[in-house]
C-alpha cells in the first residue's frame, strides 16, 4: 500500500488541485463561445438528438450543416436546446465517424432535461482535475512525494491539454484513458483489487472506442508488455480480463455496423481517408493537403463518381495507396519517420517537415498566441527533460515500459498513418512525468540542503 500523504503533503496537493480547477474554469469561461473544430463536435450534437428521438446513431446531413452555418455566422456556440428542429428528417446510418460521443451528450441531456452544451464542458473539466491528482499518485508511487506533485503542478498548468478538456470535444476521454489504465498499471501490486483493476482497463478501452477508433489496438498490444513486466500465470490471467472486459462492451458496436451496413465492420467505415490527409501532412508526389476537402477532390479526380462515406469511396482511395506505397516506398518510410519526429518534438518537427496548416485549420491559444520561437524552446526543453528523466530512472526499466505504453502505443499506431496535435496532447502526461524526475533531480543537485531525496 502507499503510504498517507503528510500534512505538508497534503497541503501541496490540494493547492496544485486547487490550481487546475481554477485555470480549467477560466479557460472555459474564456473560451465559452469557441468554435474551433465546429463541424466535429456539433456532429455529435446531431447524432445525440436523434438518439433521443429513438433514431440510433443516425444523423440529418442537411441540419447538421445548418447548425453549424448558424453557429459560424453567429459567431457563438449556441445551444441545440436553442435552435428550432427541421421540418423534415433526412436521416442517414452513421458510418464516417464513432458514434459514443453523441451517446454520451445524450444521456447527460436526458438526465438534465436540456440539450445544453456547458453539462458536458463542465464534466470534462472536472474529469481532468481528477486525472491531475491520479497522475500525482502515479509519480509518488512509482518516483516519490515530489516528484509525483511536481508533474501534477505541470500537469495543472499544460495550456494545450486545458484546451482540449474545455472544448465539447472526445479527445479528453483519450486522455482518461490512458491516464487511468497507467494508475490502474502501477498500482497492481495491492493484489486484492488487481484483477478488478485489469477488468476495468479493458472495459474502459471499449467505451472509449466506442469515441475514438484510434484506442482499438490498445489493449492487444498491452499484453506483450504484461508478459514482459508480469509473472507469465498472472499476465495471462490479465490478459483475459482485459480482453473480456473490452469485448463486453466493445463487440455491440461491431453488431450494430453488421446489422446496418451488412459488413464486419470495427468501428468507422473511413480509413483511407485518414490515411490520404496523412499523406497531405508532408509534401508528397500527389501534392495532397491535409484538408477534408482536398481529399474528397482529389478521390473525385481519381473517379468522378467517388462520394465520402460510401464503400466505393473508400476503394479508390485504398487503391490508390497501395500504388503509392509501391511506386514511392522510401518516401512513404520517410513520412512515417518524419511523423515520428513530430510526435516527439511536436513544435520543431511540425516546423521541419510539415506543409503548413490551411487557415481554417489553425486553433489553440498555443497557435495564435504564443511567438514561434517562444514555443520551440518549449518543445526542445521538455523533450530534452523528458529524455533525460528515462534515463535517471533507466534502472526502473519495468515501470518506465508501463508508464510508457500509451506514449509507445500512440507513436506506434498513428506515425505510419496520420497524427494530429490531440493525438500528441492524449499521451503529454508521460512527458510531464519524466520531465518532473529530471527537474527534481537537478533541484536535488543544484540545492542538496533544501531539496533531498525525491523518495
Amino acid at each position: 500500500m502507499t503510504p498517507p500523504p503528510s500534512s505538508r503533503s497534503r497541503q501541496w496537493i490540494f493547492f496544485v488541485l486547487l490550481l487546475a480547477t481554477v485555470t480549467r474554469v477560466g479557460f472555459l469561461y474564456k473560451n465559452w463561445n469557441n468554435l474551433d473544430f465546429a463541424p466535429s463536435f456539433m456532429f455529435h450534437a446531431e447524432v445525440a438528438r436523434n438518439i433521443l428521438n429513438g433514431q440510433w446513431f443516425q444523423e440529418n446531413r442537411t441540419y447538421l450543416q445548418q447548425y453549424v452555418d448558424t453557429c459560424q455566422q453567429a459567431q457563438r456556440l449556441i445551444d441545440l436546446e436553442d435552435f428550432s428542429p427541421p421540418k423534415n428528417e433526412q436521416l442517414t446510418p452513421l458510418y464516417n465517424d464513432e458514434g459514443g460521443y453523441g451517446f454520451l451528450l445524450a444521456v447527460i441531456w436526458k438526465v438534465t432535461g436540456a440539450k445544453r452544451w456547458w453539462y458536458i464542458r463542465v464534466l470534462q473539466l472536472v474529469l481532468d482535475v481528477i486525472m491531475c491528482w491520479l497522475i500525482y499518485l502515479t509519480g509518488k508511487k512509482v518516483f516519490g512525494e515530489k516528484i509525483g506533485l511536481f508533474a501534477a503542478l505541470m500537469y495543472a498548468c499544460f495550456i494545450p491539454g486545458i484546451e482540449l478538456v474545455v472544448r465539447p470535444h472526445r479527445d479528453i476521454w483519450v486522455t482518461f484513458l490512458f491516464i487511468t489504465s497507467v494508475y490502474q498499471l502501477v498500482s497492481l501490486t495491492e493484489n486484492r483489487t488487481a484483477l478488478w483493476r485489469m477488468l476495468s482497463i479493458g472495459v474502459a478501452t471499449g467505451i472509449v472506442a466506442w469515441m475514438r477508433s484510434t484506442v482499438l489496438l490498445y489493449v492487444i498490444l498491452l499484453i506483450p508488455v504484461l508478459f514482459i513486466t508480469r509473472q507469465r500465470n498472472e499476465a495471462l490471467r490479465f490478459s483475459i480480463l482485459l480482453v473480456a472486459g473490452f469485448v463486453l462492451t466493445f463487440s455491440p458496436l461491431i453488431v450494430r455496423n453488421f446489422v446496418v451496413f451488412n459488413k464486419v465492420m470495427a468501428t468507422r467505415g473511413v480509413f483511407w481517408h485518414s490515411f490520404w490527409a496523412g499523406v497531405g501532412q508532408t509534401p508528397n508526389p500527389y501534392n495532397v493537403r491535409d484538408d477534408d476537402d482536398t481529399i474528397v477532390r482529389f478521390a473525385q479526380s481519381i473517379d468522378s463518381t467517388a462520394e465520402l462515406g460510401t464503400d466505393h469511396y473508400e476503394k479508390v482511395l485504398k487503391q490508390k495507396a497501395t500504388e503509392l506505397i509501391r511506386v514511392h516506398p522510401l518516401w512513404y518510410a520517410g513520412s512515417v519517420a518524419k511523423r515520428a519526429v513530430v510526435f516527439v518534438f511536436p513544435k520543431i518537427g511540425r516546423e521541419l517537415f510539415f506543409q503548413p496548416q490551411l487557415p481554417q485549420h489553425i486553433t489553440g491559444t498555443m497557435n495564435v498566441s504564443f511567438g514561434k520561437i517562444f514555443l520551440l524552446i518549449v518543445d526542445g526543453l521538455l523533450a530534452g527533460l523528458f529524455f533525460a528523466g528515462m534515463w535517471i530512472t533507466r534502472k526502473q526499466w519495468k515501470d518506465l515500459l508501463v508508464i510508457c505504453y500509451p506514449y509507445l502505443y500512440t507513436l506506434i499506431s498513428l506515425a505510419p498513418f496520420y497524427l494530429a496535435g490531440r493525438n500528441i496532447m492524449n499521451v503529454y502526461f508521460v512527458v510531464l512525468l519524466f520531465a518532473s524526475v529530471a527537474l527534481v533531480h537537478l533541484w536535488t543537485r543544484l540545492l542538496p540542503g533544501s531539496a533531498r531525496s525525491s523518495n
